[in-house]
């Protein structure tokens, strides 16, 4: 598995998770699909939360939406885990994040993405290890994963080559730092880097507000900017 597919795995699993916790607190038609993504068992994953309990579903062939490999062969046109592939691959994949998660039209934040990007293409590893630190810091920033949910993630990604899996473990190792982050971002990648980051989390708490404002801060995006791409993954705004 490449790094940009592992990208694509792990973005359309954190919005399917999100968009399926909006679902689950309106009631109604989220108590049935909560009987649908209960385990073997019969238990309930208590919507979704956690990231360990979202990794556990992500190639479920009975999860909402298809199973990921359903939702994955919507962005790219059929081919399941068809590589995203370039600048333009990846503003269609965060376009269709917002879809999944329940929020506004995936076409507004996908042009909003395509004003900013760099005036060259930068090398795809490069931009796949950057998006993969945005998403997991973000999921990190109101407490470090547990050594359980750590493992849980490299599972997500084993089947793929070794390189893969040691370069996600090193992505994990790193300490959660907003400016750190927003100083490694080449110019062009601001507004992807942060779609990728709210995608992570439903910002809801004052850590996870922080981090969010730490990284806007460093990345230059204006207040507006950043209310913008939380409308369009349904997330809660940053500013008023």
């Amino acid at each position: 598995m490449s790094l940009m597919n592992t990208v694509t795995k792990m973005a359309m699993g954190f919005a399917m998770a999100k968009g399926m916790d909006a679902i689950q607190k309106n009631g109604g038609l989220g108590n049935v699909l909560s009987g649908l993504t209960g385990s073997a068992g019969g238990t309930q994953q208590a919507g979704l939360g956690g990231l360990g309990d979202m990794l556990g579903q992500l190639s479920a062939p009975g999860a909402a939406g298809g199973g990921l490999g359903g939702m994955l062969g919507q962005l790219s046109g059929g081919g399941g885990m068809a590589a995203v592939g370039g600048l333009g691959g990846l503003g269609a994949l965060l376009g269709g994040l917002a879809g999944a998660r329940g929020g506004e039209a995936g076409g507004g934040l996908e042009a909003l993405l395509n004003q900013d990007n760099p005036a060259e293409e930068p090398d795809e590893d490069d931009v796949a290890k950057l998006m993969l630190r945005a998403m997991t810091q973000a999921a990190r920033a109101d407490g470090d994963l547990d050594q359980g949910e750590k493992t849980k993630l490299i599972d997500i990604v084993r089947e793929g080559d070794p390189g893969t899996t040691e370069t996600l473990q090193s992505i994990l190792d790193e300490p959660v730092d907003a400016a750190r982050l927003a100083a490694d971002t080449p110019k062009g990648l601001e507004t992807q880097v942060y779609t990728m980051s709210v995608n992570a989390i439903t910002p809801d708490n004052q850590a996870e507000a922080q981090y969010l404002h730490a990284l806007a801060s460093g990345l230059g995006l204006q207040p507006q900017t950043a209310n913008a791409i939380h409308d369009s993954l349904g997330a809660p705004r940053l500013y008023n």
